[in-house]
């Protein structure tokens, strides 16, 4: 098993739940207005910077987390090159876990 996150623009959710359904991955948790600072910049969500951030984390079987991941590289991959090089604001990582209850 493995939990995998994902943290991201709240402006791609819809996006992201697509491509995660797509893939097969139809259990997760979203925690939305989540703020906080990393490479593209500061998250305020404020009037002047109304970026905020939507986090999704789903425990997974090893191989369905892994074709997620595949399937994100090749978004990420894709809004990299449309922003010719710019930071994207998506971020996701894996690790193990094991389920207790």
């Amino acid at each position: 098993m493995k939990t995998l996150i994902i943290v991201a623009r709240d402006s791609m959710l819809g996006e992201l739940e697509k491509l995660l359904n797509d893939t097969g991955v139809n259990a997760y948790t979203i925690l939305s207005n989540v703020m906080g600072k990393g490479v593209t910049g500061r998250v305020f969500g404020t009037f002047l910077k109304p970026d905020i951030n939507s986090i999704i984390f789903s425990v997974l079987p090893s191989e369905l987390a892994d074709r997620a991941v595949t399937a994100l590289k090749a978004l990420h991959a894709a809004r990299g090159k449309a922003t010719h090089g710019q930071p994207v604001a998506l971020k996701v990582f894996t690790f193990p876990c094991e389920e207790h209850v």
